[in-house]
């Protein structure tokens, strides 16, 4: 399905949340590989003992840096992935006009993508009692709002893990357990452009999303065209 205006985007999500009581959306450049950062290189690659070292020293390096955290690991799997760690997680948002955004304003010139996922059978209810790293299945989550990001992008995140079976981490459009459930549009690159304008007007830009100095110069930028 293709979407030019932002007419028929709202269209299709109304459409989306009344098939599920809960939706949830993703926005990017290109289209599927919906893997976590620690993956896209090399599905095929447990990179478990690797995680799990790499957070320990987060921890351990970072300690004066998270006074608000604590030592649960799904936890600090977050705050690591705000920071631009590499993790097993994935974002996705509440919210389907954040997607929008990131799709259109992250893309260089192709088309761009927003996802939508129908989360109400796939939440980990329990997921801060588990090892983030063992999980029996790819499942989905809302983290804690503790962050001004978080809470301006209305986060929430897929939880991913490596399938023995599958000798992998599995794409959420291949994954069984989740490709029945969600939905891909395209956004044309002629149309990205009208479509972030619009969003400017709902109250949807770099400056509110970004809820910071970097935020609000990337959306003065923009407005005011300087290359």
């Amino acid at each position: 399905m293709e979407i030019t205006t932002f007419g028929q985007f709202i269209s299709w999500t109304q459409d989306c949340h009344a098939r599920s009581k809960l939706t949830l959306f993703r926005g990017q450049p290109v289209k599927g590989n919906l893997l976590p950062s620690i993956a896209r290189q090399n599905p095929k690659y447990d990179s478990t003992q690797l995680e799990r070292t790499m957070l320990d020293q987060f921890r351990l390096r970072g300690v004066s840096m998270l006074p608000n955290v604590g030592t649960n690991q799904l936890e600090l799997l977050v705050v690591a992935q705000h920071f631009g760690l590499k993790t097993r997680l994935l974002d996705w948002t509440s919210n389907p006009l954040v997607a929008l955004y990131f799709a259109c304003n992250e893309s260089a010139g192709a088309n761009s993508y927003v996802y939508a996922l129908a989360s109400e059978t796939l939440v980990a209810r329990d997921a801060y009692e588990k090892d983030p790293f063992s999980p029996p299945r790819t499942r989905i989550f809302q983290p804690p709002m503790n962050n001004p990001r978080i809470i301006a992008q209305h986060g929430w995140f897929t939880l991913h893990r490596f399938s023995d079976k599958s000798e992998g981490f599995v794409p959420l459009e291949k994954n069984l357990d989740t490709k029945p459930y969600l939905e891909e549009v395209q956004i044309p690159a002629s149309a990205r452009a009208d479509l972030l304008h619009a969003l400017v007007g709902h109250g949807v830009a770099s400056h509110t999303l970004f809820p910071d100095l970097g935020g609000l110069s990337q959306y003065l930028n923009r407005t005011y065209s300087v290359a």
